[in-house]
């Protein structure tokens, strides 16, 4: 993993291969992976405007259902993307 973090604070990104170790593995380094480790937890969900929302939920299906659900209340979205792009 810290290889890969490193990769992508190098700027790189894809199948990447850093390490012989890794030599022969399909890897995917995340272009956003430089900055996984240096977000404040408190801070970020701070921010997160359902919260509430899905604080007692069990599951995925229910999390996915909460966020949903508050997204169709907004007025605006963007449009989903297919990652990588």
């Amino acid at each position: 993993m810290n290889g890969q973090i490193a990769a992508a604070v190098n700027g790189e990104f894809g199948d990447v291969q850093f390490t012989r170790r890794t030599s022969g593995s399909t890897l995917f380094v995340n272009p956003l992976m430089a900055v996984y480790f240096t977000v404040g937890l408190d801070a970020l969900a701070a921010r997160c405007l359902y919260l509430d929302r899905i604080e007692n939920t069990y599951g995925r299906r229910q999390v996915i259902t909460r966020i949903e659900a508050f997204r169709n209340e907004l007025a605006t979205t963007r449009i989903p993307r297919a990652y990588p792009h």
